[in-house]
Parts: C-alpha cells; structure tokens; sequence
C-alpha cells in the first residue's frame, strides 16, 4: 500500500470521516461529537464489505483514542505508531513509542534494582543457562521487544538522540535472549539478531539458547522458515500466539537482512495465510489450533483472528489499537486475490484437510456456507502414546454463524485435559490417554477409551490456588453446549440422544448410553467467560462413543423451528446408530494383548465410521490412509507433505516452489467449479 493511500486512511477529519459516517448513517458533525470509546463501539458494531473499508476502520478505531493506546503494554501499539509514522504524523506516533519504552526500562530498572537487593540479603537465586552463565536481569517481555525494534529499524531517522539512547540502554542491557515455548524460541533470537544489527554486537550478551551469536541462529532462522513452508507453521491457528510465528517473518524485511533469507521468510508468511484461508468462515476459524486458550469462541475474531479478518472480511471484531488486525494494516504485505477467494468463497461445501502439530496429528474441516466442522485424528506407535495432546487448545466440534457476539459460536465435545476451577490453560483440551476422533464430512466421532483407569484418575492439581475438579472417580466425555439454540429436543436420558437447531446448523448429538443434559445447569469451569445462559453435559462409562452430526436448516423444510428440528431429528433416527465395543488390538503391547474401545457410527447418509482407540479409523470399511495425508488440501489449494503449494481458480494457477524458492503463475483455462 502506498503512502499516499496511507495518509488518505489517516485523514480523520477529512474526507474518510464523511463517507464512514454516510455508510453508517451518520452526520460527520455527529461523529466527531462521539467519545472514543463510542467511536470504537460503532466501528466494531458495523459490517464491511471488502478490503478497502476493513482498513478504513481498523485503522479509525486504533487512532481513535491514542491516548489509550500510548498506555496500552500490548506490542500491538507498536504497529499503530508505524501507521502515524508512515503518514507522516511523526509526534503522535512517537509519542506511543515514548511511552512504551519508557514503561519498558522503568520495569527493566526495578528488576535490576530487586536483583541486587535479592543479591545483597543473599535470597537471589540465578537462573543458570549453558556454559555456566546466568540469566540475569533485566528479562525483558520478548513481545514487546519485538514491536519495539520493528519500529526502530524503520524508521529510527525520524527518532532523537534522547529517545535513541533509550533504545539502546534497553536492548543492551536485556539479558533475556533464550526463548523456550514454540513461538518465543524463534522471535527472542530474532530480537536478538535485529538488535545486534543496529548496534555494536559486542554491547550484547550470547544468545543462551542457540550459543554465540551468529552462525547458529541463522541455520535456526532458515530451517525454521523451511520447516513453515514445507510442514506448516508451528503453532498453527494459535490465537494469542501465531502472529509471532509468522509475523516474525516480516520483519526480516529491512536494509540489513540477507535479501535471499528476507524473500524467502516473506514467502513463507504467504504460505501460511494460504494455509488458512480453507477453513477460514465469516469470522469463524474453523480448525483444529495448537496453543490457543479458550473453550469459548465467538464469531467475532479475537486474537491472531483479526488478522485473517483484515485480510479475508466476515464479522467484525472489537477493533482498536492492540488488535492484531492493525499489525495487517500497517505492514505491506496483502493476501494474493487466489488466496482471498479460498477464504471467502462458500458457495458449495468442501472438505478442507490438513497436517500440522506433528507427524502424526491429521485434521479435517468440513465447511459448508454457514457453518464448519473440524477434528484432528492421531496414529501411534505400535506400542501405544499414554501421553497427552498439548491441553492449551480449544476442543473439537462444530463453529457456525452466530451474530449475537454475546453467544459463543463454538460447541465441542472432548475427554478433557483437566475440567476444574478455576478455569486454566488447560480447560478443556484434548486428553488422547481416553481420546481419540474420527471425522466424515459433517459427521464426528469420538470414542472414549478406559475411562474408569485408576492411573489417569482425576488428581487434585495442588500448584493451583483453590483447585476444584468436577470429579475424582472417573473421567468422562465432556460436551459443551452454547446458549443461543433457536430449537431443542433433549432426549438424553431417554435415548442418549440431543438434537440443536442453531439456525445456521442442525447439530444432532448421539452417545452410546444414556447421559443427564440439563440446558439450565451451569457450565463447571464457568469463570473462564462461558456464558451463565451455556451449559454442559458429561458421559460417563469406561468406554464411550459420541457422535455429532451436522445439517444445514435448508436441508429440512417446514413451517417453524419446531417442524424443522422434528424432520431432522427423524432423518438421524431413521438411519443412524452410535456404538461402543470392546476388541484386541492387532499390535499388543509387549506385555500381551490389549483390549481397547471401538467406536462406530452409521450417519444418516448411512456412512459407516469405525474407530478403534489407537488403532485403525474405516470409512465404509476402507482404512483411511493417513501415509498419504496431505499438507493441506481443499478446492482451491494443494500442497503434501513436504511437496510444493498449488493455488488455482481454475482460470490461474499460482505454484509456490518450496525447494528452489520461486512462486510462478500460469493460465490454466475456463473459470468452472471443483
């Protein structure tokens, strides 16, 4: 995007103003009488039809209370300074950084000061790193470092000398240069490598995870870039934690970075967006999500959400200035128009799959108009994994149109990591000890495996303050249920049965015995932000299988709700049929055999599913091979495993090399569905 078009967004009281206001119905006198805060509220209130009008609005609303944003300690404000910067607005936009960085040193100040207390009453205990060093302080949130350093390298011409000495006291006397979670082990050499680029190496200490500067973090820098565009983006679809996976990789655009190592990072960032648009719905990211916290999604993004949204549209989300949709607005990369298309046309259902968070994590997305069904499904060793998948995860089920954003959009169903309060990271992520999925177009089956196991037993978790788990006899299947339902027939007790009419889905749920669904009960773990109006429900048993099945409503007709929901739950009952057994596995343990759960589902369609608990998953008696699972693939978009991306419309075909680097493009034919 030009600088011109940038001032033109940034002219608040010009012209933008005036046709905002017509759009909204608005006098332009009338808006600038609104408080900030109302600003915002109106802007995230209304719906935009393309791009052009997103980053009208995100960026209205992140300079619509500066002040705001100037106290805000979110790294997001550092990308709003760049958007002032870049139009010119030099002061306001060094104003927020002023502010943050001396907020940063005044918390880098006291952790030395505390240190050498600690030191002088001898309470100080290092934090020791290799070859005999210590952490020492001060540790300085990577994050922000991160924004900071953005903003320097940018446009630190427009700086003081004041405010460039601040910089450079900040960044070298960091000491916090080893990054040990997924996303922090790349952008803390990353901070490292940017700060020791613009000042004097030798003012900087070692890098404490990848040894001396240097050589080693540039082999990390390029086989991580590799790793992204060959097997995917680590910690892919994370919402608080994906931007700085990939985002990252923006930021080796500069004047002293390796052209080569900046084209290919670039390229990489583009692979990724493209790796999310299949399952990208209105707002609704339906995939399976390593590290992303919440059990409570609604359609309005949040997180590394907005970022997908200031590219491919759909609800609008609380917009401001420490939305990740600002960073989306003031860095100049835009999504190609072949992969806006894979995110936004929803014309005709699909089935999108696709392979990441390991070598032997699956997932499936079945996205059909106004609703999306995602799993992951798992392969083991022979000999069994009693481990856990990461619980920093929402569960899987089905997402779906809801534009109350006071209603989550979301209802799931898992063997929880931990159920307790107070909610924590772990509430309630996927526990593949009992666990395991199966998925079919829009059908869903879980089979649950030894529940009852004495060794897995819920424990009381004793680093947690006022730990309370819901049970400690036995775990369970635990399924979350939204308020916001227009129709509902509960036949849980009766026949294990619970049919949902959303309005932009049909959900049936079928458990192999009975269970207890009180729509009015509270939601257990309730202090994480569900709804006092959600509910939940748990099946118990040592072995289990749920299943969901999904519809449109425009699949079955009638004169109300009510008429709809009975023609669809008829349609289930006619055909379908969840059941659990018990059988040997064809692999046993080195103890002997292994009697485990087997899952089966017949769907309405009567599709059969069979899932037997760490052994193999049948579709109409045909063993899916997961060998061959590709790295993503949906209509638009192919790529393997390891194998090059195509993207095609039918009419161009764009094919990014992954081996030799080169993104070409070519005319394939005449436009025609897939």
């Amino acid at each position: 995007m030009s600088a011109m078009i940038f001032r033109m967004l940034l002219l608040i009281n010009g012209m933008i103003i005036s046709q905002a206001a017509a759009q909204e119905k608005i006098a332009p006198a009338d808006y600038e009488a609104l408080a900030p805060k109302e600003k915002i509220l109106a802007l995230s209130a209304k719906q935009y039809a393309n791009v052009a009008e997103r980053e009208r609005a995100i960026v209205m609303a992140a300079l619509a209370d500066l002040e705001a944003v100037k106290r805000s300690p979110s790294p997001m404000t550092g990308w709003t300074a760049q958007l002032l910067l870049k139009a010119g607005r030099k002061e306001e936009g060094l104003a927020i950084v002023r502010h943050y960085m001396s907020e940063r040193i005044k918390e880098a100040k006291g952790r030395i000061a505390n240190m050498e207390k600690q030191r002088k009453d001898g309470t100080y205990k290092p934090f020791p790193l290799a070859n005999g060093r210590e952490w020492g302080e001060p540790h300085v949130n990577g994050f922000g470092l991160w924004a900071m350093i953005n903003v320097y390298m940018r446009y630190q011409d427009q700086m003081d000398d004041s405010l460039k000495a601040d910089f450079k006291w900040l960044f070298t006397h960091n000491t916090s240069w080893a990054g040990s979670t997924g996303n922090l082990s790349f952008l803390i050499p990353l901070n490292l490598y940017l700060a020791e680029s613009t000042w004097d190496p030798a003012l900087l200490p070692e890098d404490g995870r990848y040894g001396a500067r240097g050589a080693d973090a540039m082999k990390m820098f390029n086989k991580r870039i590799d790793y992204t565009v060959k097997r995917g983006s680590p910690e892919f679809a994370s919402r608080p934690y994906m931007i700085y996976n990939i985002g990252t990789l923006l930021s080796f655009d500069n004047s002293f970075t390796d052209k080569e190592l900046s084209r290919r990072a670039r390229m990489a960032y583009e692979i990724s967006i493209a790796h999310a648009a299949g399952t990208w719905l209105n707002g609704n990211w339906a995939t399976p999500a390593g590290r992303s916290y919440p059990g409570y999604v609604t359609q309005a993004p949040n997180g590394c959400a907005d970022m997908l949204w200031a590219y491919f549209g759909g609800k609008t989300p609380k917009l401001g200035g420490n939305t990740t949709a600002v960073f989306s607005v003031a860095e100049p990369w835009r999504p190609h128009p072949l992969i806006v298309k894979a995110a936004t046309d929803r014309s005709n259902a699909f089935v999108h799959r696709s392979r990441f968070d390991g070598d032997h994590t699956f997932q499936t997305s079945f996205v059909n108009k106004t609703y999306a069904l995602f799993s992951t499904a798992t392969t083991h060793p022979a000999t069994g994994r009693k481990t856990s998948i990461w619980g920093q995860t929402y569960p899987y089920g089905v997402m779906f149109d809801q534009p109350d954003s006071s209603k989550s959009s979301i209802c799931w169903m898992t063997v929880p990591c931990f159920d307790d309060q107070p909610l924590t990271n772990y509430t309630q992520g996927v526990s593949s000890r009992f666990a395991e999925y199966l998925q079919h177009r829009g059908s869903l089956l879980l089979v649950a495996n030894d529940l009852t196991n004495s060794e897995f037993r819920p424990k009381v978790r004793t680093d947690i303050k006022n730990h309370k788990p819901f049970t400690t006899d036995a775990w369970y299947v635990l399924a979350y249920i939204p308020h916001g339902y227009q129709g509902m027939i509960n036949d849980s007790k009766n026949s294990g049965r619970v049919f949902l009419d959303y309005g932009s889905v049909m959900l049936a749920i079928s458990a192999s015995q009975t269970f207890d669904w009180d729509p009015k009960g509270k939601v257990f773990a309730g202090n994480g932000g569900f709804h006092k109006e959600d509910s939940e429900f748990r099946v118990f048993g040592k072995n289990a299988a749920v299943a969901m099945e999904t519809a449109l409503p425009s699949e079955f007709s009638g004169s109300s709700t009510t008429d709809r929901l009975a023609k669809f739950k008829a349609a289930i009952i006619a055909k379908s049929k969840v059941t659990v057994e018990t059988v040997e596995t064809a692999t046993p343990a080195p103890t002997g055999p292994t009697i485990v759960a087997k899952g089966t589902y017949v769907d309405r369609f009567g599709t059969k599913l069979e899932k037997t608990f760490q052994g193999d998953a049948l579709i109409d008696g045909k063993v899916i091979d997961y060998a061959s699972w590709p790295l993503v693939d949906n209509p638009w978009i192919h790529q393997d495993w390891e194998g090059n991306m195509r993207i095609s419309d039918r009419v161009t075909e764009r094919i990014y090399d992954v081996t030799n680097w080169t993104i070409t493009e070519r005319k394939v034919g005449t436009a025609g569905g897939k």
